[in-house]
C-alpha cells in the first residue's frame, strides 16, 4: 500500500515530539517526574538523547519501549517541512497538537496492517483496506474513525475466533 505514510518511527526525521509531549511518571519505567510540554532533561540541542545508549541503566525503560508509529516524522517533515521547535519555539504548541492528534490514527493504521496478515475473506479485506485508505487521508482521530474501527475489529474478532 504506496499511499501510507510509515508507520515505524524514524526519530533522525522527527524534532523529539515524544521527548516533550509525554508526561513521565518516575517508577518503574522512568527515573524523572516530568510534565507534557517540557522538554526531557536528557535532550541535547540537536534534539537527540544524551543518553540514548544507557536508557535501561539510567532507569529509563519506557523510552526504549516507546513508538509513534510514524507520527513525529509526518507531523514534523510534513505539517512543518522539517523545521523545529527548538529553532522556533512558538511552534512546539501546535507541533503537540498534531502530534497528539496523529498518534492514535497512525497506532490505528499500524493495527490495520497487521490485520493484513491474517487470512481475511474479500469482504473483510476489503474493509481493511477501506479503513486503511481513509485513515491515510486524515490527520487526526475522530469519532467516526474510531467506531468504524471498532467495528471492523469486533467483526474480525467473531471471524477469528
Amino acid at each position: 500500500m504506496d499511499h501510507l505514510p510509515s508507520l515505524t518511527s524514524d526519530c533522525s526525521q522527527c524534532a523529539a515530539l515524544c521527548c516533550v509531549g509525554l508526561t513521565l511518571d518516575q517508577g518503574e519505567m522512568f527515573a524523572i517526574d516530568k510534565p507534557s510540554g517540557t522538554p526531557c532533561p536528557n535532550l541535547s540541542r540537536d534534539c537527540r538523547c544524551t543518553i540514548h545508549t544507557d536508557l535501561v541503566d539510567k532507569g529509563m525503560v519506557g523510552c526504549t519501549l516507546y513508538e509513534c508509529a510514524g507520527a513525529g516524522q509526518r507531523v514534523v517533515q510534513m505539517r512543518f517541512n522539517g523545521e523545529s521547535w527548538r529553532d522556533d519555539p512558538t511552534l512546539l504548541p501546535a507541533m503537540m497538537r498534531d502530534f497528539n492528534a496523529l498518534k492514535p490514527l497512525h497506532e490505528r493504521m499500524a493495527q490495520l496492517v497487521e490485520a493484513g496478515m491474517l487470512d481475511l475473506t474479500p469482504d473483510v479485506e476489503a474493509e481493511r483496506v477501506a479503513l486503511l485508505t481513509r485513515h491515510a487521508r486524515v490527520w487526526s482521530d475522530s469519532d467516526t474513525l474510531r467506531n468504524r474501527l471498532d467495528a471492523f475489529v469486533s467483526a474480525l474478532a467473531q471471524a477469528n475466533p
